[in-house]
């Protein structure tokens, strides 16, 4: 019968060894001990009498899963074989949860073989336990000797093959370790089904799925030590026999005194391992907050804290989050796995991290074999390789600072409350020494933030001195510019306003003089007057030359109003030049993004240009084109004419300002040698770019590409 122990969340499950004396009951015993506990974490215990003895372990190390939160444990027990001690037997029988028959394989010993199986079906009986429901494996041993009956004559005796059976050598542990799955995959099979565990039987595929797995590995195991290397002897209390009670009911009562006081005896030890391990854990646990207490670096505290936790919990990876100025988690520190499990499993609009570390308190995570802990956690967990896992929430003063979270592997058993208890206290300490990292950081900072303080004024004093030291040169470079602007300009005013004089003076004296004599005079007067105009439209670019990019207005602008107002005032040249101009635009372009009155001068500039550099019956065309630049839309200007092109040797000056060419330039007036610079600043007060090349069919081709 299984016993529930609260106290340990665990339930016990009892396996007993049966059959005829020397069969080989111990040394099977033995082997599973030696082979499931090499490190030797639990003892063998044994309750001798005269020439037999009886023998118990617990075999607490395999991770057999979980069953309503209680983890699954099994205790291991042979009984004597002699006749006489059949009180004994049926003491040790009393409440078994599954048996295993050990017969001895020699012919001799059919009959010994007969009585004890037909003893164990009596014993069962007196126990309340039906043999027709009770898990049984039968092992036939002593298969190395001679004479022996065959394993045919062996099922057709005991088993008729309707029961596990295995041939066995318990000296050398052949085929022990499979009898031992067996029985214990059938055993708690039984259990679940008596506790009526997930009728649709989900739970006994995964706890036959896990035992396999937890026994897999020490079935071909091969045991060490010697075979009495960790037994302990417990006496067996004669029965008293003064008192009343007859004899065999006083001796089954000492057996039952026996080995409650063996397990007993073994629980103190259980209990004083776990102390040990709980002063191990609290040493280290005072270590780790002593050395994270005097840490002043936040990514030491977080490496401590991962390091620590796989170390102390035994785990495959461990991994650390943390809580930046975001607000969502990210990893610190990732130990064993390429990325968090819980943090990559995406629920409710955040990660199952997330929805972890929100909560605030610390989660185990193991699903038992119901399943009942199943959903995104435990899928997260499990979809990751991992069977068990602990998240913690790293909080200090009341604020979410990350979360530790450690996962156990397949062959690890499940992570329990012991160690959620002690990864939340890991969890707590590094925590504050986190924030204490922090905080100690930010004094640094602050420390050293107001160290620089003065040195950084003075960097911005030195960079002020040299902003003003700049706008000084550039003030002295306008200066130069407006001086060779009025030097220009006085010298462009003179010739127009001294032939202006001199024609008017000259009509004067012919004031009554046919029309024909004084038509030269006025034509005269025309063309000084152009001259002049085009004096005016050079110092209005100048002022497009000084003006702040910054007070320049970018809006949209109708396309072919733009167009038409660059275009119209230049007909009259192009007339007087004989030069054609042609527009292309596309139809659908209605509107560009630009500061209007800027690139109209600009673009007036370069065409004048064309025109006044374009031989009679020659050609200049103004192209608008959509192009695209890393993927933005911007819109190219593009003017080509048919003229003389630019020498390669003005190519490097033809943006200096006042600089003019050495070609020939019709239409009279020269300008002052401002046009290109003017469009060069517009363009790239725009954003864009402006080039200057050979055009296609000869001439020049000016192309500004403007950001749209």
């Amino acid at each position: 019968m299984v016993q529930f122990e609260n106290q340990y969340r665990q339930i016990k499950v009892k396996i007993v060894y049966y059959g005829p004396a020397l069969g080989g009951k111990t040394s099977c015993l033995q082997h599973v001990h030696r082979v499931t506990d090499p490190q030797r974490r639990t003892r063998l215990y044994s309750l001798n009498t005269a020439s037999d003895r009886t023998l118990f372990f617990d075999l607490l190390s395999l991770n057999l899963g979980r069953i309503r939160g209680y983890r699954l444990a099994i205790q291991l027990y042979t009984v004597p074989g002699q006749v006489q001690y059949n009180a004994t037997r049926r003491a040790v029988l009393a409440g078994a949860d599954g048996v295993v028959f050990v017969a001895d394989s020699q012919r001799g010993q059919l009959e010994a073989n007969r009585q004890s199986f037909e003893n164990l079906k009596e014993n069962l009986e007196a126990n309340g336990i039906d043999p027709s429901s009770l898990p049984l494996v039968m092992q036939y041993n002593k298969r190395d000797l001679k004479d022996l009956l065959t394993m045919d004559e062996l099922e057709s005796e005991f088993n008729a093959g309707s029961l596990p059976s295995f041939p066995t050598v318990a000296i050398t542990g052949d085929g022990v370790l499979e009898g031992f799955a067996a029985i214990t995959e059938n055993t708690l099979v039984s259990l679940a089904d008596r506790l009526g565990i997930d009728t649709t039987g989900h739970a006994v595929e995964r706890l036959k799925q896990q035992t396999r797995a937890a026994l897999a590995p020490f079935v071909t195991a091969t045991a060490d030590g010697p075979a009495d290397d960790i037994e302990r002897t417990v006496p067996e209390h004669p029965p008293d026999k003064t008192g009343p009670l007859p004899e065999e009911t006083l001796i089954s009562e000492a057996v039952r005194a026996n080995l409650a006081m063996t397990d007993l005896s073994s629980r103190l030890e259980t209990m004083g391992r776990q102390l040990e391990r709980k002063a191990r854990v609290t040493r280290a646990i005072t270590d780790f907050g002593r050395t994270i207490a005097n840490q002043r670096d936040p990514a030491d505290v977080l490496r401590m804290l991962a390091r620590t936790a796989v170390s102390h919990l035994s785990v495959q990876a461990a991994t650390v989050l943390i809580v930046p100025a975001t607000g969502q988690l990210r990893e610190a520190v990732v130990h064993g796995v390429d990325r968090d499990p819980l943090l990559a499993t995406p629920v409710d609009k955040t990660s199952v991290a997330g929805a972890i570390s929100a909560a605030g308190e610390p989660v185990l995570i193991a699903s038992d074999l119901e399943g009942t802990t199943s959903g995104p956690v435990q899928r997260a967990v499990e979809g990751a390789g991992f069977s068990s896992a602990i998240a913690v929430p790293l909080v200090a003063q009341d604020r979410l600072l990350g979360m530790l979270a450690v996962y156990g592997g397949p062959d690890r058993p499940a992570l329990d409350e012991d160690e959620l208890e002690l990864a939340s206290i890991l969890g707590s300490s590094a925590a504050m020494g986190y924030a204490n990292a922090l905080a100690f950081r930010r004094l640094e900072e602050t420390k050293t933030g107001l160290a620089s303080t003065v040195e950084q004024r003075d960097d911005e004093l030195r960079t002020t001195l040299e902003e003003v030291r700049r706008l000084n040169s550039e003030l002295e470079q306008l200066g130069e510019v407006k001086n060779e602007l009025i030097s220009k300009v006085s010298e462009q005013l003179g010739g127009p306003v001294s032939a202006l004089v001199t024609a008017v003076g000259a009509l004067e004296q012919l004031r009554d003089a046919p029309a024909g004599k004084t038509s030269r005079f006025i034509d005269i007067i025309r063309t000084q007057a152009d001259t002049l105009s085009a004096i005016i439209e050079s110092v209005t670019q100048v002022s497009l030359l000084v003006a702040e990019p910054d007070r320049r207005r970018f809006q949209p602008t109708s396309l072919p109003d733009l167009l038409r107002r660059t275009i119209e005032p230049l007909r009259d040249l192009a007339r007087q030049l004989e030069v054609e101009t042609k527009l292309l635009s596309p139809g659908d372009l209605q509107s560009i993004s630009c500061d209007a009155k800027a690139l109209t001068t600009a673009l007036r500039a370069v065409i004048k240009n064309a025109l006044e550099h374009t031989p009679a019956g020659g050609e200049v065309r103004i192209e608008v084109h959509r192009v695209r630049r890393r993927g933005q839309p911007w819109i190219e200007l593009g003017i080509s004419d048919t003229g003389e092109g630019i020498p390669q040797d003005d190519l490097i000056r033809i943006f200096d300002p006042f600089w003019q060419g050495s070609g020939d330039k019709r239409g009279g007036y020269r300008g002052i040698g401002l046009g290109l610079v003017i469009a060069k600043q517009v363009v790239e007060g725009h954003g864009g770019t402006i080039t200057v090349a050979d055009g296609p069919t000869g001439g020049t081709r000016v192309s500004m590409v403007l950001p749209q």
